[in-house]
């Protein structure tokens, strides 16, 4: 079975050119031919030591893996395209298929760079691993220490300045003046960061399903998941098979979250990832993260009546399905990356009964706060600087996007950050989940910003015939 801490992780939390094109005129020695999954094409690898401790670069290094999509352009234009990816904990050269749907239009006349941060990836990723689903919080804190005992680096080191002064050398050492940067989910948090460290080197950025420095992720997540199960159950009694068919959906969930508190849900059947024989006691975070989890992508919503409906009538499978199928999205999650962030981040932002407070009122309560405080009791992290969890703000071309029906950093979040940028426009794209960077029309749009910097020339009408998928009533996915 996997590990559950990825599941709440992926909860967080998705070319056409000759290897003979030059990236520029002065190319560095160091880039290579390679592959990138996901691009069918050739592109180019860089990798190159950087000091572990920038204070003390005397104390050894890491060796950070970048790749690159070449422009198409036979002469690229100076100012890349930088991709930070989400998690915390992602590798952004894991994201050809999003780089390949998402950002072919940019490649035109930019380079595409994907960095894997430290501690992801190529560069030197700590991907803890471990099978055990513990019946109890503490198990947490233990599977957390093991991890942090086995990396191969000084988690201590992984934190959100060293990515962007790492992120600064690459652009040094790559050549390129200034930087175009997009960031989704977490990867806002950096795109904020290396504005705030470096603003002279940004021309532009978009920002995709923005969590804004000054936002506490574990303040807010509660009621974000509370606001996206009331949209769900909105949109069902809109419609009239699923009213009909599922009258008390969210009383319904009310009585799982009852069940799981009294340790009354439990399952006994068939895994339903590798079909072998399970059992598994439903704690209250991990019924929490069957549905919060299924938030993220509007497809994967419409089944979420059903599957309420199944569990309390008894048949469990449908929610431990819904509970387990999120590994599959987090396979990629390097979660040594994602403890030392969260733990520097943002578990300290709140107490644990500033936690209480603000999960009263939503199904979720404080389980993700809860979760994630287990674990960083058996890691070690740094805090960050005091200037980095505050308000952003920047004269700089800023793109801000977000998805309707998003669970964790709703429309909101989006609108409080591009107060900021006088230059900036959010664009909410309906019946969209957690990103929109591969929606519809939002592909052009997002390339015709960076070559014009322009965000009021942008036409967002294309997106206003989105809505959510019809619900699914029955288990052959029949809708009506």
């Amino acid at each position: 079975m996997k590990n559950i801490t990825r599941v709440a992780t992926a909860g967080l939390a998705f070319w056409c050119v000759a290897i003979s094109s030059a990236l520029k005129a002065d190319e560095p020695d160091t880039l290579k031919p390679c592959f990138l999954s996901g691009v069918k094409e050739r592109v180019k690898c860089a990798s190159f030591e950087v000091p572990l401790d920038y204070s003390e670069p005397g104390r050894g290094s890491i060796t950070l893996h970048a790749t690159i999509v070449p422009a198409k352009a036979g002469t690229p234009a100076e100012d890349a395209f930088v991709v930070f990816a989400g998690g915390p904990g992602q590798a952004a050269g894991e994201y050809g298929a999003l780089t390949r749907v998402a950002f072919d239009a940019i490649r035109t006349k930019r380079d595409i760079v994907l960095l894997d941060q430290r501690g992801t990836g190529r560069s030197a990723g700590v991907q803890c691993k471990g099978d055990a689903v513990p019946e109890a919080l503490s198990g947490l804190t233990a599977m957390a220490r093991e991890c942090m005992e086995s990396a191969s680096i000084d988690v201590r080191h992984i934190t959100m300045e060293n990515l962007v002064r790492d992120t600064e050398e690459a652009r040094a050492r790559l050549g390129y003046t200034q930087l175009n940067l997009w960031g989704g989910s977490y990867g806002t948090r950096t795109v904020a960061l290396y504005l705030r460290r470096y603003p002279e080197r940004v021309r532009s950025i978009i920002v995709d399903g923005v969590l804004p420095p000054d936002v506490s992720l574990f303040e807010t997540a509660a009621q974000s998941a509370e606001r996206a199960k009331h949209l769900i159950a909105q949109d069902c009694a809109n419609n009239a098979v699923c009213a009909e068919r599922f009258p008390t959906f969210e009383a319904d969930i009310d009585t799982l979250m009852t069940k799981a508190k009294a340790g009354e849900l439990r399952y006994s059947g068939t895994d339903p990832v590798t079909g072998e024989p399970m059992e598994l006691k439903f704690l209250h975070g991990y019924a929490v993260e069957a549905l919060r989890g299924a938030f993220y992508l509007a497809d994967t919503t419409t089944y979420l009546p059903l599957v309420v409906d199944q569990a309390v009538n008894g048949d469990l499978g449908p929610l431990i399905a819904s509970l387990l199928g999120g590994t599959a999205v987090s396979e990629s999650m390097y979660l040594g990356t994602t403890y030392s962030i969260l733990c520097g981040d943002e578990v300290p932002r709140l107490t644990t009964e500033q936690a209480r407070v603000a999960g009263e009122g939503s199904f979720a309560g404080d389980s993700y706060y809860q979760f994630w405080k287990a674990g960083c009791d058996g890691w070690v992290s740094t805090p960050p600087e005091p200037d980095a969890l505050t308000m952003i703000g920047s004269d700089v071309p800023a793109l801000v996007l977000s998805g309707n029906l998003d669970p964790i950093t709703p429309p909101s979040m989006g609108e409080h950050f591009v107060k900021g940028f006088p230059n900036g426009r959010h664009i909410v794209v309906p019946g969209t989940g957690h990103n929109t960077s591969y929606v519809g029309c939002m592909p052009s749009l997002m390339a015709k910003f960076v070559e014009t910097l322009d965000v009021s020339a942008l036409d967002a009408s294309c997106f206003d015939h989105l809505k959510r998928l019809p619900f699914a009533v029955g288990l052959n996915g029949n809708t009506e």
